[in-house]
């Protein structure tokens, strides 16, 4: 079964949104630790964040990909190429959520200054990506989905 259930019912499109809203509540709690870098961090708080990062985005990509994308390509098959971005835009922020959670498992907090600013760039960098991709999905992807459903 796919992860979001079968487009037949209500729920694969439930979860994207409720996914969409995880998301979006991720970004809030990102820029925040970036704005505690580099003087009040909370290593463990900021630890255990970047791991539900690189957990919730694989969940919600995996959703996304195997119960809303396919639905939507077979309507229309025309919207290949932008699906096919939107695959490579979600590999590429796991990848650099990964790589965030990586350097704040690394983050030295008596070499805060240089570490603290490498990781903030990080964490605005996905923040800044995440927004965007939530944004399309919330401005192109539900309702398109909203249509194809009917």
């Amino acid at each position: 079964m796919h992860p979001f259930g079968n487009h037949t019912d209500a729920a694969p499109i439930a979860r994207f949104e409720d996914c969409l809203g995880r998301l979006f509540d991720l970004c809030a709690a990102l820029e925040a630790f970036a704005d505690a870098l580099p003087l009040r961090v909370d290593t463990r708080a900021a630890a255990l964040l970047t791991a539900r990062t690189c957990t919730t985005l694989r969940r919600c990509h995996r959703g996304e990909e195997a119960a809303i994308l396919p639905v939507l390509q077979i309507s229309d098959p025309t919207m290949g190429p932008i699906f096919d971005r939107l695959r490579a835009e979600h590999l590429e922020d796991r990848d650099n959520a990964c790589d965030l959670r990586d350097a704040v498992a690394e983050f030295d907090p008596r070499a805060r200054t240089r570490q603290g600013d490498e990781i903030g760039y990080m964490v605005r960098g996905l923040s800044m990506s995440l927004r965007r991709h939530v944004a399309f999905d919330r401005d192109v992807i539900l309702p398109l989905w909203h249509r194809v459903a009917r």
